[in-house]
């Protein structure tokens, strides 16, 4: 496990956290667009929480190699 493999969900989480209609092109209603927004959103948080668990899971198992 290396801390580089946690870039790519870290920037396309943080990607769809700040700007969701970039991965939206579908035409419709401004209520549409909003759910779909919120949904991008919503997956842009739970990809920076993955990318966050792999550098915590990376770190420790680091300080164990170099503890033991």
């Amino acid at each position: 496990m290396s801390p580089i493999d946690a870039l790519i969900p870290l920037i396309v989480g943080l990607l769809l956290v700040a700007r969701p209609q970039v991965f939206s092109k579908k035409p419709g209603s401004q209520e549409e667009i909003a759910k779909r927004s919120a949904k991008l959103r919503k997956m842009g948080y739970v990809l920076v929480g993955v990318a966050v668990l792999y550098l915590l899971i990376a770190f420790v198992e680091s300080m164990r190699r170099h503890a033991a």
